[in-house]
């Protein structure tokens, strides 16, 4: 029953961020804080009762979303480490590294491109809430999808949801089909600020 709770959960999450990360980007970066503090303390809490997983994982899901939703000064940033992340973990799971217990070297895999992603995250300029989100709503829906239906990986563990091929296709067109609708709205948006 709590499996598939926090799956509709991060699964909504994820549609909502898919949906409209740019155009209502802080709002987008509370639902990227609520579904990670969701998701990780439903993974990792394995050893609380089920009730009470799933109020701490609400509760801490709620103080992700306030911190990340009063980021917004440094949103490049976060939303440069937000893709950097999905990127390498992407990246992990189609050189199918993702199922491996890669331990320290995963960690620091994982920050390395987390922090590689905020650093190129300023750079890019307002294009990064395009890519960020468009890749954090795919990778959510995954996860939200893997914890409801399977989805051909046998642990809830998220770095290895995109390990098998069927969730990292679904991953990809996804993150695809959101990337492009973003993008499209984002210039259309910009031809209209330069009237």
């Amino acid at each position: 029953m709590d499996s598939i709770l926090w799956g509709v959960i991060v699964l909504l999450c994820g549609i909502f961020i898919a949906a409209y990360g740019h155009q209502l980007f802080r709002l987008a970066l509370a639902f990227i804080g609520f579904a990670l503090g969701v998701y990780l303390v439903m993974w990792l809490g394995g050893g609380l009762d089920a009730g009470l997983r799933i109020v701490v994982a609400i509760i801490v899901g709620g103080i992700l979303a306030a911190v990340l939703y009063f980021l917004v000064k440094f949103a490049l940033y976060v939303a440069g480490g937000v893709m950097g992340l999905v990127l390498m973990l992407a990246i992990l799971g189609l050189f199918r590294l993702g199922g491996l217990d890669l331990g320290l070297f995963g960690s620091i895999l994982a920050l390395a491109g987390a922090g590689l992603g905020g650093f190129f995250g300023r750079r890019l300029g307002p294009l990064v809430t395009v890519f960020a989100t468009s890749l954090a709503g795919a990778y959510f829906v995954v996860l939200g999808l893997g914890a409801l239906f399977g989805l051909g990986v046998a642990t809830d563990d998220p770095t290895v949801t995109l390990g098998a091929a069927f969730p990292l296709v679904l991953f990809l067109t996804i993150a695809a089909i959101s990337g492009l609708a973003q993008y499209q709205a984002f210039v259309l948006r910009q031809r209209f600020l330069r009237r």
